[in-house]
């Protein structure tokens, strides 16, 4: 957990020499002392069962020594510390004091990145330095890139020393836009444009990063000719060379992601042309199916709306052509006397249910052990989409036939097959009229 504490703003004081802060820093250190003695007197007097170290209980206790206040206290407590603690800051009473800051929190930040801590870093060149405290190291935030110092270049020179350490701890956006501002304060500084062009492509924004590195080349090319040293220098010819090598990384990567695109785009339109072939073909067929597709949208059809995923099935399964442009259908087979289910994968829409069936039920099921479910035993039905009738088909339909009756309604690209021992069936259901195969519950 990271713990971030503000400065408390105070009226300024007086201006602090040297020796004064120094033995202001080292009273704050006995102070320091002194209060962490008190704190372990008190666990002295209370003793309690030993606890895993507790993170945030510690900070709640630090937080009441003024050095990590994030608040002034109400009671008017440590106010002379506190007032000291903030008179420590850089004064800041003219441009010549700010630049002096800036400089300082520059030169700390790079202290910081040297000994890879980025983090430590971006706060320096972003808010300031610190104060090191003798017992915890913390870090009392000044103000760094906020001075508003006058000095374009070292301006520039904080963000981009912000922009490194931020693409060093994985802020890559943050590092392109502290680029961009120091660019604008220091179109020379090409070690910082280089560095944006790298956290583009990092991010694969290959086009986004050649367009960079053109318009800051031609950004640098002017400020050179109007500056009062128009000559390059050893730096900014290397610099140049470098930039160069990625603009040369940057096109190849650009030619690739045109690439990717054409192929991408490629892959689109053949999967737009396959939806609208099977999207015709069910339009076709008049299959009434829930949820509804776009038949005449195939750029908008989501496949998820037919594939099916079911516990006894170990992959999807979704309505597909053979070689030979058929439908081939997943099907489940409802026994409800049974209680029990069993699906079949890739029928063809051309097979008759009792061909298909005959050989499902030449074998006694595990649940069917007096073997009720044979072929000559059976018979079967398709609900209708509102469940109020039942269909009879019969052995000699296919299943297109089956499918397209009218009522019955394929749910999430699975057709139902419901079969009953002929037995069942008559006790349990009878017919809507004579001569019809639709038939209600008794």
């Amino acid at each position: 957990m990271n713990h971030k504490y503000s400065p408390i703003e105070l009226p300024q004081k007086k201006k602090w020499t040297e020796d004064e802060r120094a033995a202001l820093a080292q009273k704050l250190d006995d102070d320091l002392d002194r209060f962490m003695e008190e704190m372990a007197a008190k666990k002295a007097e209370k003793p309690e069962p030993r606890k895993p170290f507790d993170f945030d209980e510690w900070c709640k206790e630090i937080d009441q020594h003024p050095a990590f206040m994030k608040e002034m206290p109400k009671d008017g407590k440590y106010k002379d510390t506190i007032e000291a603690l903030q008179a420590m800051k850089y004064d800041k009473e003219d441009d010549e004091d700010k630049q002096q800051n800036a400089e300082h929190h520059k030169n700390e930040g790079n202290k910081h990145f040297k000994f890879k801590k980025y983090r430590w870093a971006t706060d320096c060149y972003s808010n300031g330095g610190y104060i090191t405290l003798s017992k915890l190291k913390q870090l009392i935030l000044f103000e760094g890139i906020k001075e508003n110092c006058p000095d374009r270049k070292l301006n520039a020179v904080l963000y981009f020393n912000r922009a490194a350490a931020q693409k060093h701890i994985g802020n890559l956006r943050s590092a392109i836009k502290d680029c961009s501002m120091g660019r604008k304060f220091d179109p020379t500084h090409l070690k910082g444009v280089i560095r944006g062009a790298e956290c583009l492509l990092e991010l694969e924004y290959a086009k986004d990063a050649l367009n960079w590195i053109e318009s800051s080349k031609k950004i640098f090319a002017f400020t050179k000719e109007t500056s009062e040293t128009p000559d390059l220098t050893e730096d900014e010819k290397k610099y140049i060379d470098e930039l160069e090598k990625t603009r040369v990384k940057a096109v190849e990567l650009s030619l690739k992601e045109e690439r990717d695109k054409r192929k991408s785009r490629a892959e689109e339109r053949k999967e737009t042309e396959a939806k609208k072939k099977l999207l015709d073909a069910l339009k076709e067929r008049n299959l009434n199916l829930s949820p509804r597709v776009p038949f005449d949208h195939p750029e908008l059809m989501d496949m998820a709306r037919l594939t099916v995923s079911l516990p006894l099935m170990h992959t999807h399964e979704c309505v597909k052509f053979d070689d030979d442009s058929n439908l081939v259908w997943p099907i489940l087979l409802q026994y409800p006397e049974a209680g029990q289910t069993d699906v079949l994968t890739e029928t063809s829409e051309l097979t008759a249910i009792g061909e298909l069936l005959k050989e499902v039920f030449r074998e006694p099921a595990q649940w069917d052990p007096e073997h009720k479910f044979q072929f000559d035993n059976v018979r079967f039905f398709v609900s209708d989409q509102y469940d109020e009738y039942l269909t009879e088909v019969y052995e000699w339909n296919d299943f297109k036939t089956i499918l397209s009756l009218p009522g019955n309604q394929i749910k999430q690209g699975l057709p139902v097959i419901m079969i009953l021992t002929k037995e069942k069936a008559a006790e349990s259901l009878e017919a809507l009229s004579e001569g019809e195969n639709k038939y209600v519950a008794k």
